[in-house]
C-alpha cells in the first residue's frame, strides 16, 4: 500500500459463505484441540427434513418481505413448526414493513432481547421511519427499551442514533444540555455529518442555538485550514448577509489567496473590519507556512496590534505549524520562549511532547507528561516514555518500574519496554479450556443453530449471527465457534470472535495463518521473512482475500494495481488488471516481492519498510533527520508525522513478533532487530 487514501476498508462486507466440506486452505487448524468440526458439518448437513425446511423457509421469508403474515404464520405453525430460523421472519416481516400498526409488535421484539443483534438493527430501522412520521414519543419508548444512544464504538452510526435520540428527547420537552452541546459540535466540525443528523440541526437551529458568532466561529476555522475552501465561501456568503460582518468577510476574502498581502493593507491597526481579517489572514498564513509567520510575527503585532487574546490565539497557530515532523531546535526554542506553557493546548503538549522526545529533552518530556489528563498519561507509549525519561534522568528505580508495568502489556511499547529490560515478551496467549468439548447442549444453542442454518443456505445474514454469537453468547460457546471457524478457513469469523467479543488474548482467533503454503512459498522466494509476510497482511486487510479499498488497494496485501503492474513489469510476470488481484497467490507474489523491494530500498529495516509499504519509500526520505544527531527506533516511530503510519508501523511489528510465535512455536526475543536497533534514524 503506498497511498494513505485506501485507509477505510470496508471489513463489514459480508463473507462469502461456503458449506464446510467445500472450504479451502489451511488455517492453522493444527491449532484445534477439541473435534469441532464433526458436529458442526452435522448441523450444516442436517437429516432427511432439513432440506425441505430450508426451501419452506425461503419462501416464507419471502412471503414475510411482502407483508403477508398471515401465510407466514401458516408457515411457522406448519413445515416450519420448532425451526431455528422463525425468530428471521418476524424481524423480516417487522424491517420490511415498518407501519405504525406494526410498531408495538416491532417494540415487543425489541424488548424481549430474544436476539440482540437483530432488535438493535430492528430499532434503528423504527426510529428512522418514526422519525419521518414525527413520532417522538415512541422513538422515546424504543430507547428506553434499548440504550443505543449510550454506543460508544463511535462512527457514523453511533453518530445518528445519538441524533435520533437527541432530537426526539427534545420534541417530548426532555431535551438537555447534552443535546445542546452535541447539536453544537456537530455543526462546528468542519466535516458534513450525516444526513440523518438533519433534523436535529434543524431543531438547534429553530431554538435560536446557531448564533452568528457560532457561525463566524466556524467560518474562521473553515479560513485558516488548508482545506475547505467551497466550506470558507459558502459560510462567507452567508455572514456577508448581515451587515455587522459585511465589511470583515469582503476584506478577509481578499486577503485568502495572499494571506502575506496583510502587511500591504491598510486599515489594520486599531479596531474594525480591517484589523479582524488581517489577524484572520495572519492565523492562516501561520497554518501555512509556520516558518515565514513566525519570521513576520513581530512585523505583524506591530503593524496590526492584536489584543492580548488574539496574540495568543496567533501564537498557537504557529506553534502548531512549527512543531511539526521537520522543526529544528530552534523552532521549539521560538514556541517556548513566546507561548505561556499556560496556553498550550493538549494538542500543542502533544506536538511539543514528540518534539522534546525527537531531541532528546528528557527534562521537558517527564514535565510536559505530568501536566497531560490521566487517561492519556495511562496510554502505554506515553508510559513507556515517562519509563525513559525518568532513567534519564538519574531517576532510574522509578523509571525501571513504570518500564516493568509497560513490559506486561502486549503491545509494541510492552514488547519494546520488555525487550530494553530483557525480559520475556508478553504475549499473554489464551487458549481454549482442553476441558470445553463440543456436546449436543451446544447444538441444541439456539444462535449456533440459526448461524448454521444461514452459513448451509450460503446466507450472508450468517454474519449477523455469528455476531450475536461473538458479542452475546458465553465465552466457551464463542472460543468453540472460534475453533471452528480456524478449522474452515473462516478468517473473517476467527478474527470476531476475539475482536468483538473483547477476547483481546485469543491470539490464535485474532491472527489467523491462512494460505500458509503460499506464504511460505513466496516468503522462501523473496526472502522476506514469513512472519513480517502476516504481519503487513494482517493490518492490511484482516487477511481477507476480497478485500478491497476505496482508493482501489485490493486483496490480502493490499496492493494498488499501478504497483502491482510496476512489480509485475519488473519480474517479467503476466499481469491481467484488478482481478489478478483478487486471486491470494497472485496477490502474495506480487506483494511479496514489493516487500522485498522496500527492505532493499532501506537496508533490510522492517520499521522503515513497513512505513514506506504505507505511506509510500518517499516520505521515508523525508522523514530522515538532517541534522545528524543519532535517534533510535522508538524515538522515530514515535515521531511518524502521519498518525496512522505511526500505529501501522507499531501494529506491523508486533504482529510479526505475534505471528512467529503461532506459526513456528517460538517466542521472540526482540521486537526489534539488531541492525533495526544500530540504525542511525
Amino acid at each position: 500500500m503506498i497511498s494513505l487514501k485506501k485507509i477505510a476498508i470496508s471489513y463489514l462486507k459480508p463473507l462469502v459463505v461456503v458449506p464446510l466440506c467445500l472450504a479451502s486452505g489451511n488455517l492453522n487448524a493444527a491449532s484445534t484441540t477439541p473435534n469441532v468440526t464433526a458436529p458442526a458439518q452435522a448441523l450444516i448437513t442436517g437429516n432427511a427434513q432439513t432440506n425441505v425446511k430450508r426451501e419452506a423457509f425461503k419462501e416464507a421469508r419471502e412471503l414475510a418481505k411482502a407483508g403477508d403474515i398471515a401465510s407466514v404464520n401458516a408457515y411457522k405453525r406448519g413445515r416450519l413448526k420448532d425451526y431455528p430460523l422463525n425468530i428471521w421472519l418476524d424481524y423480516y416481516y417487522l424491517s420490511s414493513n415498518p407501519t405504525l400498526g406494526n410498531y408495538e409488535s416491532a417494540l415487543k421484539f425489541i424488548r424481549s432481547g430474544q436476539h440482540k443483534e437483530l432488535g438493535q438493527l430492528l430499532a434503528d430501522k423504527y426510529v428512522d421511519f418514526l422519525a419521518d412520521k414525527g413520532q417522538f414519543k415512541k422513538i422515546r419508548q424504543i430507547y428506553e427499551a434499548a440504550p443505543y444512544p449510550q454506543d460508544d464504538k463511535g462512527g457514523k452510526k453511533a453518530t445518528i442514533r445519538k441524533c435520533r435520540y437527541h432530537e426526539a428527547a427534545w420534541h417530548t420537552g426532555q431535551g438537555s444540555g447534552d443535546a445542546v452541546a452535541f447539536a453544537h459540535a456537530l455543526y462546528s466540525d468542519l466535516k458534513s455529518y450525516p444526513d440523518k443528523c438533519a433534523g436535529l440541526i434543524s431543531l438547534w437551529k429553530t431554538k435560536g442555538y446557531l448564533t452568528n458568532k457560532i457561525k463566524l466561529e466556524k467560518y474562521e476555522k473553515a479560513y485558516v485550514t488548508r482545506r475547505y475552501e467551497a466550506l470558507t465561501g459558502s459560510l462567507g456568503t452567508e455572514l456577508a448577509r448581515q451587515p455587522h460582518y459585511q465589511g470583515l468577510i469582503e476584506r478577509a476574502k481578499k486577503l485568502y489567496k495572499d494571506p502575506a498581502s496583510l502587511f500591504t493593507a491598510s486599515g489594520v491597526s486599531g479596531r474594525g473590519a480591517g484589523h479582524d481579517a488581517a489577524v484572520l489572514a495572519f492565523k492562516r498564513l501561520a497554518n501555512l507556512d509556520g516558518s515565514a509567520a513566525s519570521e513576520r510575527y513581530d512585523e505583524f503585532v506591530h503593524k496590526v496590534r492584536p489584543s492580548e487574546a488574539e496574540r495568543m490565539e496567533v501564537l498557537q497557530t504557529i506553534s502548531g505549524s512549527l512543531l511539526g515532523r521537520q522543526s529544528s531546535q530552534a523552532d521549539l526554542a521560538w514556541v517556548d520562549q513566546r507561548l505561556p506553557a499556560a496556553m498550550w493546548t493538549e494538542e500543542l503538549k502533544e506536538k511539543r511532547l514528540r518534539r522534546a522526545i525527537w531531541y532528546a529533552q528528557w527534562d521537558k518530556v517527564s514535565a510536559l507528561l505530568n501536566t497531560m489528563p490521566k487517561s492519556l498519561q495511562n496510554e502505554v507509549n506515553w508510559k513507556y516514555w515517562k519509563g525513559r525519561a525518568l532513567m534519564a534522568t538519574g531517576h532510574s528505580s522509578q523509571g525501571r518500574a513504570i518500564m516493568a508495568e509497560v513490559a506486561r502489556d502486549r503491545s509494541f511499547f510492552g514488547f519494546l519496554a520488555a525487550q530494553d529490560l530483557g525480559d520475556r515478551l508478553p504475549f499473554n496467549h489464551r487458549h481454549l479450556d482442553p476441558a470445553v468439548k463440543w456436546t449436543d447442549k451446544l447444538s441444541h444453542h439456539a444462535a449456533v443453530q440459526r448461524f448454521f442454518e444461514l452459513y448451509a443456505m450460503g446466507d450472508k445474514n450468517a454474519d449477523i449471527e455469528w455476531r450475536e454469537l461473538v458479542n452475546h453468547a458465553s465465552d466457551d460457546v464463542a472460543m468453540l465457534m472460534g475453533e471452528w471457524a480456524l478449522s474452515t478457513s473462516n478468517t473473517t469469523y476467527a478474527i470476531q470472535t476475539a475482536i468483538s467479543g473483547g477476547r483481546w488474548d485469543a491470539l490464535n482467533y485474532r491472527f489467523p495463518y491462512p494460505y500458509l503454503d503460499l506464504y511460505r512459498k513466496y516468503s522462501r522466494q523473496q526472502q522476506v521473512p514469513l512472519s513480517f509476510l502476516y504481519g503487513i497482511s494482517r493490518q492490511e486487510s484482516m487477511m481477507q482475500p476480497w478485500v478491497k479499498s476505496p482508493a482501489g488497494a485490493v486483496g490480502l496485501m493490499q496492493l494498488m494495481p499501478g504497483t502491482a503492474q510496476l512489480v509485475s513489469k519488473k519480474n517479467h510476470w503476466q499481469y491481467k488488471g484488478v482481478s489478478d488481484l483478487l486471486i491470494p497467490e497472485n496477490n502474495i507474489r506480487l506483494g511479496s516481492a514489493y516487500l522485498r523491494n522496500m527492505l532493499d530500498k532501506f537496508g533490510n529495516n522492517r520499521v522503515l519498510a513497513a512505513a514506506a509499504y504505507n505511506a509510500g519509500p518517499n516520505r521515508i526520505f523525508q522523514w530522515a533527520s538532517k541534522d545528524g544527531l543519532k535517534r533510535d527506533a522508538a524515538v522515530y516511530i514515535e515521531n511518524i508525522p502521519f498518525q496512522e503510519t505511526r500505529k501501522y508501523v507499531q501494529n506491523v511489528l508486533l504482529y510479526d513478533a505475534i505471528y512467529s510465535k503461532l506459526i513456528e512455536g517460538t517466542e521472540q526475543k526482540t521486537v526489534l532487530k539488531n541492525n533495526e536497533l544500530a540504525f542511525n534514524y
